[in-house]
Formats: C-alpha cells, sequence, structure tokens
C-alpha cells in the first residue's frame, strides 16, 4: 500500500491526477467478489485524497481532496 500511495503522492506533484491500473490494484485490494471502491476511497482520504473514478477491473483514478471536504465512512 506505501508503494502505491508514493506513486500517486509523486504523480500528484506533476499532474493533476493519478491513474492506478488493475494490475497493480490487485496487488493491494485482491478481487474478492466485492466491490473494492469503499476500500480504495478510504485508502484516499487517508492520504488526503480522492478516488475520482473507480471502473472495477480496469483503473482508479485520484486527485487532491478538495479543500473543506470532511472524512465519512472510513474507518
Amino acid at each position: 500500500m506505501k508503494i502505491i500511495a508514493s506513486r500517486i503522492a509523486k504523480e500528484l506533484k506533476k499532474a493533476k491526477h493519478c491513474g492506478i491500473y488493475e494490475p497493480e490494484l490487485s496487488r493491494v485490494w485482491p478481487p474478492n467478489g466485492v466491490s473494492r471502491e469503499p476500500e480504495i476511497a478510504c485508502f484516499a482520504k487517508r492520504y488526503g485524497w480522492r478516488l475520482r473514478y473507480y471502473k472495477e477491473g480496469f483503473c482508479a483514478i485520484f486527485d487532491r481532496e478538495p479543500v473543506g471536504t470532511s472524512f465519512s465512512n472510513c474507518s
């Protein structure tokens, strides 16, 4: 998880968003028949980002969390 977080942080210093594709996502969040989107969204919030787009089996796109947005539904 730290490797993906580091990669996203590095990319967000250069660009407005960062895409992570299924092969990398499945290393951290293996497909288990349940939607991984809530887990990935909570991961993003912990780092001050947001999950902007998620397509199961394809990719997740992250960007910076807008100012004033609160944490929700993450444990």
